[in-house]
């Protein structure tokens, strides 16, 4: 039976507890993370993005707004969902929504075994920015480019786009949705066939495989 997650930026209070709750659960249940350290107060100032399945929190990320960047944090997902791609839609969901604001470069941290993964994803350590030691981790500063959006807010947008809730200006792009529930495995699958498309369109190749046998869907399955 295929599941489906419903990717949700928060536009109320129940929205706001949801998204609480997750980090409640992952950082201060199970990672056992100060209380007082995992609500720092900026939860108040910060756009925050959740994951629902069956209706139920599952993941939820925050942003927050700096002159020329934007730092997403708190990323986190569920135990019993985390081998999925619950976080890579979330942060494409993230992605758009910066995109559309005009904010070009996203800051984060990680910890240094991730770095090739991330690097994978184009984002690379800061350069010269010192590792930071935080809840017992240490943690390298990195930073991704944004790829530019077809429609940005800017000075000149009209107030009845401006006025519109967060992520939801422009009713073609708006950055919210739903998509297919997908487990590692699946994303690991369709990676494969990425490649075998690419390798197969080389020139000189006996066989070309058409990205209709995709039969997942590869545009949710983006990661950034």
């Amino acid at each position: 039976m295929t599941e489906f997650v419903d990717i949700k930026v928060v536009d109320c209070a129940q929205e706001l507890n949801d998204a609480l709750e997750v980090r409640r659960k992952v950082f201060v249940e199970e990672q056992k993370i100060d209380p007082s350290l995992e609500f720092d107060g900026n939860d108040f100032c910060a756009t925050h993005i959740v994951a629902y399945v069956d209706k139920k929190p599952v993941g939820t990320m925050r942003i927050r707004y700096f002159k020329d960047f934007v730092k997403f944090e708190r990323i986190s997902v569920l135990q019993n969902l985390r081998k999925s791609n619950i976080s890579d839609l979330m942060m494409k969901t993230a992605v758009k929504l910066c995109a559309q604001k005009g904010y070009e470069t996203i800051h984060g941290v990680c910890k240094k075994e991730l770095l090739p993964r991330w690097a994978k994803d184009g984002a690379f350590p800061i350069k010269n920015a010192k590792p930071i030691i935080q809840n017992g981790m240490e943690l390298i500063p990195i930073e991704q480019k944004i790829p530019q959006s077809e429609k940005v807010l800017n000075i000149q947008t009209s107030l009845d786009v401006l006025n519109k809730k967060e992520g939801q200006w422009f009713e073609s792009s708006e950055v919210e949705g739903t998509y297919e529930l997908l487990t590692k495995t699946q994303l690991s699958h369709m990676q494969e066939m990425k490649e075998k498309v690419k390798d197969s369109k080389k020139q000189g190749s006996k066989e070309y495989i058409s990205p209709k046998t995709l039969i997942l869907n590869t545009d949710s399955t983006k990661t950034y």
